[in-house]
């Protein structure tokens, strides 16, 4: 019986090699591409988040500055009279107005405690004008003024936060 011996010349072992490194160069910049495009769609979603957080910013700015919010004194044109906010919350008819599904106005400083309500006000913390389903609502800071009727009567504002959250793309 014979024996089979394989014999291989230089140049089949050098194509040989030069097929693995080749093989070995594909498989790693698979990897590298990888990894680039797995930070590339990571930084999207941040992006994407970055800019939806600013348009709800946005939006709840925007709503201080809309008459069912606004205080009319010409000194303060982006105030919240918190007495048109109070009344807001009671009438039923504004709660698909904007569009939203949580929109709350809160007193920051000087601090209050609790719900308002005619009983209560103007010494409590929170209006919530409209509390359906809460995702992570927006918030920005905002002057919150009413009328005082002590000492004479004057306009008193104070610092506060309107949150606002829900379908932005529709609003």
């Amino acid at each position: 019986m014979k024996t089979l011996i394989a014999s291989y010349s230089k140049g089949q072992i050098k194509i040989q090699q030069m097929a693995f490194v080749l093989v070995a160069l594909m498989i790693f910049l698979a990897l590298v591409a990888l990894i680039y495009i797995s930070f590339r769609v990571e930084n999207i979603k941040g992006d994407v988040e970055d800019l939806g957080d600013q348009e709800a910013r946005e939006l709840a700015r925007k709503l201080s500055g809309t008459p069912e919010f606004a205080f009319t004194a010409e000194d303060c044109s982006d105030c919240i009279d918190l007495d048109k906010v109070l009344v807001l919350k009671e009438r039923k008819t504004y709660k698909d107005f904007w569009n939203l599904d949580y929109l709350q106005v809160e007193r920051v400083y000087p601090k209050g405690d609790g719900e308002c309500t005619k009983a209560n006000y103007p010494n409590c913390g929170t209006i919530t004008i409209i509390d359906d389903e809460v995702w992570t609502p927006a918030q920005a800071f905002v002057s919150l003024c009413r009328w005082e009727d002590s000492k004479g009567g004057y306009f008193r504002c104070e610092l506060g936060r309107i949150y606002a959250s829900g379908d932005l793309g529709n609003g």
